[in-house]
C-alpha cells in the first residue's frame, strides 16, 4: 500500500507541472458611469467593457514550470527509495523465513528419524539386551528433540508469516521457500562512488535539493513586478445631444515592489536550500557508515560459514555415523552415541542459521551498495 500512495505522488506531481505552465484567466469587466436619478440609461449613462489579462512573463512562469518539474524529478526519486526499502525488507524477511524453516525441517527429520533409535531400543530392552534406564534417556532425548521441533515450527510460522507482510499480503497462506542454501560466488563488491551513485535515497535527497533550489528560484522572481493588460471599450453620451461616441481604452498596470519585496518567502527558500544540502551530506555519511559495516559483516558471515560452520556441520556427521554404527554392532555406549547424535543435529541447525544470516548479510550489503532485485 505505500508503494501505490508513493506513486500518487508522482501523480500529484504531474498534474501540479500541468498547473504551474497554465496561462492566467482574463478578466472581463463591464462597468456603468454617471448613474443618476431620472437620467435615461441609453441616453445619458456611460457604459464601459474591458477585458484585463494579467501577463505571466518576467520569469515567473518558466520558474514555476522548473520547480514542478524538479518537484517530479523528487516524487519519482522517492518512490524508487520506497520501492527500494521494500525489496530490502522482503529480502531479509525471506531469509530469515529460509532459515526458519531449514532449522524446522531438520528438527523434524532428527525427531523422525529419532523414533527408529526408541522403538530399536524398545525391541531390545523387550529381550533384556538393555536396561530400562537406557530406553527412558532414549526416550527423553527424543522428546527434547520434538519440543525443540515443535519450537522451530512456532519460529518458522512467525518468520512466513513476517514475510508475507513485507510482501503485503493480507492472508496467512502456507508457502514453501525453494532457495537453495549455497555460499554464492557472483557477490560484487563496488566502490563508495559507485555506491552512493546507486543509492535511491542519495537520488532522493539530490532531487530534493534541486527541488529547493528551483523553489527559492521563484521565490526570488515572485517579488518582480506584477504586469496586467487591459484592452476594452467605452460609449461616452455627449451632453445635451442624443448620440454618444465610441472609444477604445488601452493601459498596462505595474505593481510597484516598494514594501513587499518577498523577503519573508526569499528568506525561507533559502534557509530550505541550505537545509537540504546539510540534509544530503549527513546522509552521505551515514550510507558510508553503513556500506562499511554491511561489508564488514558480509565478510564475516561468509568467513564463519566457509571456516568454521561447513566444517564443523561435516565433522559432527562423521562422529555420528561413527558412533552409531558403533551403537549398532553393541560396541558403543549409549551416553556417546546421544552425545554424538545431539552435536551433529546442533552443527546442522548452527549451519542453517548460519546460511540464512549468510544470506542476510548479502541482502543487507546489496541493499547498502544501492542493489534492488
Amino acid at each position: 500500500m505505500s508503494l501505490k500512495a508513493n506513486a500518487e505522488r508522482v501523480s500529484v506531481a504531474q498534474a501540479l507541472r500541468r498547473q504551474a505552465g497554465a496561462i492566467p484567466n482574463p478578466e472581463f469587466q463591464f462597468q456603468n458611469e454617471n448613474l443618476r436619478p431620472g437620467q435615461t440609461y441609453t441616453r445619458d449613462v456611460d457604459t464601459l467593457a474591458m477585458i484585463n489579462q494579467p501577463l505571466d512573463i518576467l520569469g515567473k512562469r518558466s520558474a514555476r514550470i522548473d520547480a514542478a518539474t524538479k518537484d517530479i524529478v523528487r516524487s519519482q526519486a522517492d518512490y524508487d527509495a520506497a520501492r527500494w526499502e521494500v525489496i530490502r525488507n522482503v529480502r531479509l524477511a525471506y531469509w530469515a523465513a529460509r532459515g526458519a524453516q531449514e532449522v524446522q525441517s531438520i528438527l523434524k527429520q532428527a525427531a523422525d528419524n529419532f523414533q527408529k533409535t526408541v522403538d530399536y531400543n524398545a525391541a531390545r530392552l523387550s529381550v533384556g539386551a538393555i536396561a530400562e534406564q537406557d530406553l527412558l534417556r532414549v526416550q527423553l532425548e527424543h522428546e527434547r528433540i520434538s519440543i525443540a521441533a515443535n519450537l522451530a515450527q512456532i519460529d518458522a510460522n512467525k518468520a512466513r508469516a513476517d514475510l508475507l507482510r513485507q510482501m503485503g499480503q493480507a492472508q496467512f497462506a502456507p508457502v514453501v521457500l525453494t532457495e537453495p542454501l549455497t555460499v554464492s560466488q557472483d557477490i560484487q563488491l563496488l566502490g563508495i562512488d559507485q555506491v552512493l551513485a546507486q543509492r535511491p535515497e542519495i537520488r532522493a535527497a539530490r532531487a530534493a535539493v534541486e527541488e529547493a533550489e528551483a523553489n527559492a528560484r521563484v521565490q526570488g522572481v515572485a517579488a518582480r513586478p506584477d504586469l496586467s493588460l487591459t484592452y476594452g471599450y467605452k460609449r461616452t453620451e455627449l451632453p445635451d445631444t442624443t448620440y454618444g461616441v465610441n472609444t477604445a481604452i488601452a493601459s498596462l498596470r505595474v505593481t510597484l515592489p516598494l514594501i513587499d519585496k518577498n523577503q519573508g518567502n526569499r528568506a525561507a527558500a533559502q534557509a530550505e536550500t541550505r537545509r537540504s544540502q546539510d540534509m544530503l551530506a549527513a546522509l552521505e555519511s551515514d550510507i558510508r557508515m553503513e556500506y562499511s559495516a554491511a561489508l564488514e559483516e558480509f565478510q564475516m558471515r561468509r568467513a564463519e560459514l566457509v571456516n568454521a560452520l561447513e566444517p564443523l556441520r561435516q565433522h559432527a556427521a562423521n562422529i555420528s555415523q561413527i558412533a552409531s554404527a558403533a551403537y549398532a554392532e553393541g560396541g558403543g555406549d549409549l551416553l556417546r552415541f546421544l552425545d554424538a547424535e545431539r552435536a551433529r543435529m546442533d552443527a546442522e541447525v548452527a549451519w542453517a542459521r548460519g546460511m540464512a544470516d549468510y544470506w542476510q548479510s548479502v541482502a543487507k550489503l546489496e541493499a547498502a551498495e544501492g542493489i534492488g532485485q
